[in-house]
């Protein structure tokens, strides 16, 4: 459990977009780096449920099927610095674990099945 869990936090649907949301701190999943296209450098991404946005809007199209996993942009300007180191260790672990899982070869050819999705979820925040 963090100290930020109920902080709200401001998330974008694209770092140059100017619509923004406030969703809780424990809510955003899978935190990484990201470097969207014209992007300067990589940016802190993750992943929340539509129905956990706090205030403001992500555009997104919310019919009958909802929950939605959008992805969303977390950016230093707009964050409290000390949330954003935790959320820059968060990325910093997901870099670290993926590529790990990157150098790990299978051991033999019917290990590596290409229809077998090699994607993990990873824990929440607020589970570190």
């Amino acid at each position: 459990m963090s100290a930020h869990d109920d902080m709200l936090i401001r998330v974008h649907g694209e770092w140059k977009g100017w619509r923004t949301a406030e969703v809780r701190f424990r809510d955003l999943q899978e935190v990484h780096w990201f470097q969207p296209n014209q992007a300067p450098h990589p940016l802190i991404h993750g992943y929340i449920s539509c129905t956990e946005i706090v205030t403001g809007e992500i555009p997104h199209a919310c019919g009958r099927t909802a929950p939605h996993r959008l992805l969303v942009c977390v950016l230093r300007s707009h964050t409290l610095p000390t949330a954003f180191a935790e959320l820059a260790r968060c990325a910093d672990e997901h870099h670290a674990a993926s590529r790990a899982g990157q150098l790990q070869m299978p051991a033999s050819r019917s290990e590596a099945s290409p229809n077998r999705s090699s994607f993990t979820p990873m824990r929440s925040i607020s589970d570190r």
